[in-house]
């Protein structure tokens, strides 16, 4: 068992017994089902049982180090939340383009932003690279600032009726910028690439294909010490049906 930040980590066997604990006491709180684990809330106290999966259940370190790394990051800081961008962005005017493209993907996206932004430690980047299910590394990000919707504990019985919880409005914000400095950046290429952008979306972006344009994206990325990888005849963006969209892409 381990307890930090607020929530103590079960094994998932145990959720049984501490349904049955709650049951006898008659005790209210809420429950939730996710996708890595399962969330009980007692006496303002969470508590988590990841799945029984080895590779998440081995991976759910993250989401402590994570949020250790947050707390420590914003303990002397004023976090003001940068400017909201699209999560999308198209060129209207190339919406439809036949021409050679090709795209320039920034890799574990988030996860880089957060590491030289110095939102999470060195360790807690490198260690979280090692992750078999990339997916854990940006739930982990994304749990700073996610309302989750839990079933009310009513007397010890699971209820039908549901609340949301909301998260602290300051690692909302942290998370915020994560996401948002990975549309500045997108944005910054559009403006310089011109009329050769075609769209970027969440963190890849689109363009015509020119020796050019590539030199062009990929210096940029390695300037602000982002790392990428070139798509070579990318399949063709297709336009949302809304697209600026602000929720994460995962």
């Amino acid at each position: 068992m381990s307890k930090q930040n607020g929530f103590t980590v079960f094994r998932h066997q145990q959720k049984k017994a501490l349904l049955q604990k709650l049951k006898a006491r008659k005790a209210n709180g809420f429950y939730r089902e996710g996708s890595f684990s399962d969330e009980v809330i007692w006496q303002d106290r969470k508590f988590l049982f990841p799945s029984p999966k080895k590779k998440i259940s081995a991976g759910m370190w993250v989401f402590r180090s994570v949020m250790n790394d947050v707390r420590q990051y914003i303990s002397d800081k004023r976090i003001r939340e940068k400017s909201k961008l699209p999560v999308n962005r198209w060129n209207d005017k190339l919406s439809n383009f036949r021409g050679k493209i090709t795209a320039t993907d920034i890799d574990h996206a988030y996860w880089r932003i957060a590491f030289i932004s110095g939102i999470i430690t060195d360790k807690t980047y490198k260690k979280g690279l090692l992750l078999k299910d990339k997916s854990l590394r940006l739930a982990a990000l994304a749990n700073l600032s996610s309302a989750k919707e839990y079933q009310v504990i009513k007397d010890g019985i699971i209820t039908d009726k549901t609340v949301v919880l909301k998260h602290d409005p300051i690692l909302q914000k942290v998370y915020n910028n994560i996401r948002y400095t990975c549309y500045e950046h997108m944005s910054i290429l559009a403006d310089l690439l011109g009329e050769d952008f075609i769209c970027y979306k969440t963190d890849c972006i689109y363009y015509r294909d020119t020796p050019k344009n590539r030199e062009l994206v990929q210096t940029y990325f390695e300037t602000v010490d982002l790392e990428w990888k070139q798509l070579i005849e990318p399949e063709r963006p297709k336009k949302e049906k809304q697209s600026g969209t602000n929720q994460p892409a995962f």
